[in-house]
């Protein structure tokens, strides 16, 4: 009887895994809950079995080993470290039967259930915008600040969650590197990281030009779509998320805090994307 409800709770355990551009997202599930979230750094093959070994004994969440893994990846070759020779890619039908190992199945593009899906929109972006409309319904905005700044719109169309649109330009971070690389004279001054106050707009020193210029020209953008967006669809929701989503709302708080006021903070869409995913596919 105890080995039976073990693999009952094995089955009712999983594991999503968003493969991003320079960290791994993963959220655990538990009887259709989001337990626990966590980021690492990408994986070798090496530090892979280490990484599964290490994370799922027992510790204060006593989380039981998820029997299945579902994956979405902007990274091919992280993606592969999960899919050896061996393996086989599942996209479209569940195992359910116990295994040590748990069972990997990719993110299928043409089974995300959203309308006008673009063949180059990014797996990530899809599968927040997923989340977001689960969360908050139709029509929806996500802003994800992470490494690039990305907007991706959905609404309804007949019934049915639709891409809108949505624009992608450089993240926060990233434009104070590329300024640091690709200038002569700017790196040496250049901020350590962005600072959690508004910097002063009108500078007397490089470093505070810098901080001055990137933050403003950041926060006038995001603005910007925003301001479009709430003109189309004058009730549609806005959220935030990414790994510098709290300090993008901190400067709106500061800089136009009625804007803020609308915005929502929610780092978890892509889990909850994943979810929505996940058992639409089982139904079949």
């Amino acid at each position: 009887m105890a080995e039976h409800n073990n693999q009952q709770n094995k089955t009712e355990s999983w594991l999503a895994l968003v493969i991003g551009n320079t960290r791994l997202h993963w959220g655990y599930f538990y009887q259709g809950n989001l337990l626990d979230t966590w980021h690492t750094p990408h994986l070798t093959q090496a530090s892979l079995r280490q990484f599964q070994q290490a994370r799922f004994q027992t510790d204060d969440r006593e989380l039981i080993q998820p029997s299945e893994v579902w994956i979405a990846s902007v990274v091919p070759d992280q993606l592969s470290l999960w899919l050896p020779s061996t393996t086989k890619e599942r996209t479209t039908t569940v195992d359910e039967s116990a295994v040590d190992e748990p069972n990997v199945y990719v993110i299928d593009r043409s089974r995300i259930s959203l309308n006008n899906l673009y063949p180059t929109l990014g797996i990530d972006r899809a599968i927040n915008l997923l989340g977001a409309g689960q969360i908050s319904g139709w029509p929806t905005l996500v802003i994800d600040s992470g490494t690039a700044l990305t907007f991706t719109a959905g609404s309804e169309e007949t019934g049915n969650p639709s891409i809108h649109g949505g624009a992608i330009l450089p993240g926060l971070r990233l434009q104070y590197e590329s300024l640091a690389q690709k200038t002569a004279s700017l790196g040496a001054h250049m901020p350590e990281a962005p600072a959690p106050v508004l910097p002063k707009r009108w500078a007397t020193d490089t470093a505070g030009a810098i901080a001055s210029g990137v933050t403003y020209s950041f926060i006038a953008t995001v603005v910007d779509y925003l301001a479009s967006w709430w003109q189309q669809f004058p009730h549609g929701k806005a959220l935030l998320t990414g790994g510098d989503a709290p300090l993008l709302h901190h400067y709106l708080q500061q800089k136009t805090p009625e804007v803020a006021s609308r915005v929502l903070i929610n780092s978890e869409l892509m889990f909850y994307g994943m979810q929505v995913y996940r058992n639409e596919l089982m139904l079949f």
